[in-house]
């Protein structure tokens, strides 16, 4: 466990800095594994009404606490303060349907921007866009990133910001589009795995109450120089390219462990 993480549940298949010795058998066991047998975990910001802070519920995570940020497959909680770092390696943003809570909850479907079924909704008083069947459909920025941990090993996983976020995500987009430096063809945008982030958790309000929201904040240059750092560029590259060729499946029904926020228009 990293230093940031507080608590951690389960066993699972995370690496660790001093595997080495089983290096020869690399990969022993899991011919068989295929894309859609694993599940890439989503990071969260914990809420007060999050189950992972609920000590009678069944998914309570030992020490998890509103503002906490929450890893879904390995089932550990870090400190929001502090932070995690992150290599972001793919951007995308997706339309995401689903039934009100009044309904059911959940997951239903999933569309790009440019779906025609964008242009089909009409928006309720509450600030909620509505598809005609009565579901809702959530714009989504979705980030694919290497999260790193204390020991600079990096792990796969996914954050989604929507509702109040959104105004987050942009504003991290355009700070990597800002990212330039000069080449021999003159001036370039720095590719996006180029760079790590720290995220961490703030609280925020509104009229209508509080809740906690993402923090971005840049920490530093990849460098090239460096064989960890160059290593690291390469993974997200891969990452990156699987995702651009649609390899990496998002099962966006985990999106029904979302972090509930308090603002109407949010669905969860």
């Amino acid at each position: 466990m990293t230093k940031n993480a507080v608590a951690t549940t389960a066993t699972t298949g995370t690496a660790v800095a001093i595997a080495g010795d089983f290096e020869e058998f690399a990969g022993l066991g899991m011919d068989q594994v295929r894309t859609e047998d694993m599940s890439i975990p989503f990071l969260r910001v914990l809420a007060q009404l999050s189950p992972q802070v609920n000590k009678r519920d069944g998914a309570y995570v030992q020490g998890a606490e509103a503002g906490m940020i929450y890893d879904t497959v390995a089932n550990e909680v870090f400190d929001g303060e502090a932070g995690v770092l992150v290599v972001p390696c793919y951007y995308s943003r997706r339309y995401v349907e689903w039934k009100p809570r009044e309904k059911g909850g959940g997951y239903v479907n999933s569309y790009n921007a440019d779906d025609n079924i964008v242009n089909t909704t009409y928006r309720d008083d509450r600030g909620n866009d509505v598809l005609p069947n009565g579901n809702l459909l959530t714009n989504t920025a979705q980030f694919f990133l290497l999260r790193l941990d204390d020991s600079g090993i990096p792990q796969r996983c996914l954050l989604t910001m929507t509702s109040t976020q959104l105004k987050k995500a942009r504003k991290w987009v355009t700070q990597m589009q800002s990212r330039t430096a000069m080449g021999k063809n003159g001036l370039y945008t720095m590719p996006m795995m180029s760079q790590v982030y720290r995220l961490r958790t703030v609280e925020e309000r509104n009229d209508k109450g509080s809740w906690f929201g993402w923090e971005v904040a840049h920490e530093r240059s990849v460098n090239l120089n460096l064989q960890n750092d160059k290593t690291l560029f390469q993974m997200a590259m891969d990452f990156s390219k699987s995702v651009k060729a649609g390899e990496v499946k998002v099962k966006e029904d985990q999106g029904e462990q979302a972090t509930p926020v308090h603002d109407d228009s949010v669905p969860f």
